[in-house]
């Protein structure tokens, strides 16, 4: 879920990091806004077999994963994981209650992926490490706001860039469940804004 409202934050901080990316989508036009983001590799999902491209661009498993989709996708991620890899669950969309195919896409992998992300587990699959959750768990507050310090300053540096989605307007606290379900329904790309307060006024 490269392209989505976390997804496009992790592509580029990845980046920033110097590291060499791979991000998983389900459009063209999606993978276009990733590789204007600096992604190297994108794997249209719906088009190629993830499993098979990540075996030809890293032969020796992925570094490092950061993982919301779940289900099968889960999977392949893990069989392409290096040996001492490190894989962040950061949610598992395709298991979330509004999919109807939720049950099956969970008995698709070796993990039960919503305790992972909701208990926040750390788990060793071997040498590898699975982390079900990056929320600080001491000193949380000031953990975060050294972090959305970080964001803020990136942003302001043009070295972040915050995609949002224009698909659809959503004005007003009333718009939220809208807007959420906008967001499950893996159309957008970036992040889902409801517009409330001072704002929607001077519109």
């Amino acid at each position: 879920a490269a392209a989505g409202g976390a997804g496009h934050f992790a592509v580029q901080f990845a980046k920033l990091a110097g590291a060499t990316v791979i991000g998983t989508t389900s459009t063209e036009a999606k993978a276009a806004a990733l590789a204007r983001l600096g992604c190297d590799h994108v794997i249209v999902h719906t088009a190629e077999d993830v499993g098979a491209a990540l075996a030809r661009l890293c032969p020796d498993g992925c570094d490092v994963v950061f993982e919301g989709v779940g289900g099968a996708m889960l999977q392949t991620a893990l069989d392409h994981l290096a040996d001492d890899g490190r894989l962040l669950q950061v949610g598992a969309i395709s298991e979330y209650p509004h999919n109807p195919a939720a049950a099956d896409e969970g008995a698709r992998n070796e993990l039960d992926a919503l305790s992972l992300f909701w208990e926040g587990k750390t788990v060793k699959r071997g040498a590898q490490t699975l982390y079900g959750n990056a929320w600080p768990r001491e000193n949380a507050l000031a953990a975060m706001r050294a972090c959305k310090e970080r964001v803020l300053a990136r942003h302001a540096a043009g070295e972040l860039v915050a995609l949002v989605d224009d698909a659809e307007a959503f004005i007003g606290l009333e718009r939220t469940s809208d807007a959420i379900a906008h967001m499950l329904s893996g159309k957008t790309t970036g992040k889902v804004v409801v517009k409330i307060g001072e704002e929607v006024a001077q519109e």
